[in-house]
């Protein structure tokens, strides 16, 4: 592993590199079959784009942006992020991206949730999580149902999919239910 910031069972999350600009990273988000449930990556990327968010994410206290990567190859094969972070309010957006066809499984999508929870309620100290989806998604409602993230309102035909109007769903998980759902019994 290299430089880990929160380690899983298959998967670690580290800070992005420039080395990681001299793989597949910007071509992630110009391929229409990872970008289609983004509600805003619908402009082709390029190497040179995806420097200057490279560059945009050292500096800022407001995004956690962290590559995904295989513990046993340190293949980066995806890319999550804590972005708003209100201080203040102590909440922020919760989103990845798994850009490797190979590892678009559940499992990858689990094991980056449940780290980027912790990371969020445990290492910042946040209080709450938002995350949006697109209504017609396959796997978002339920990989969040899984961690107990909570319906919290939608815009009715409010984004555009295959030139159908879709609802935007609005999801919240606080940190008292987060803890709630991972306390042990022996921990009661």
């Amino acid at each position: 592993m290299i430089n880990p910031y929160a380690i899983g069972k298959h998967i670690y999350l580290r800070t992005p590199s420039k080395t990681d600009l001299e793989g597949a990273w910007y071509e992630w988000l110009s391929d229409p079959e990872i970008t289609k449930f983004l509600v805003d990556r619908y402009w082709p990327n390029t190497n040179e784009m995806q420097a200057v968010f490279f560059e945009s994410i050292k500096h800022t206290k407001d995004r956690l942006v962290l590559a995904i990567c295989e513990k046993e190859t340190n293949k980066h094969i995806g890319i999550c992020s804590l972005s708003a972070i209100n201080w203040v309010h102590r909440y922020a957006d919760i989103a990845f991206i798994i850009g490797d066809i190979k590892f678009r499984n559940g499992v990858i999508a689990l094991e980056t949730t449940s780290l980027l929870l912790d990371i969020a309620f445990n290492r910042i100290n946040l209080l709450n999580l938002r995350a949006s989806y697109f209504d017609c998604h396959p796997h978002t409602p339920t990989l969040l149902k899984i961690f107990k993230f909570k319906e919290v309102g939608r815009f009715i035909k409010f984004l555009n999919y295959k030139s159908t109007p879709v609802d935007l769903v609005y999801a919240q998980l606080s940190k008292e239910d987060w803890i709630s759902r991972n306390m042990r019994k022996s921990d009661k």
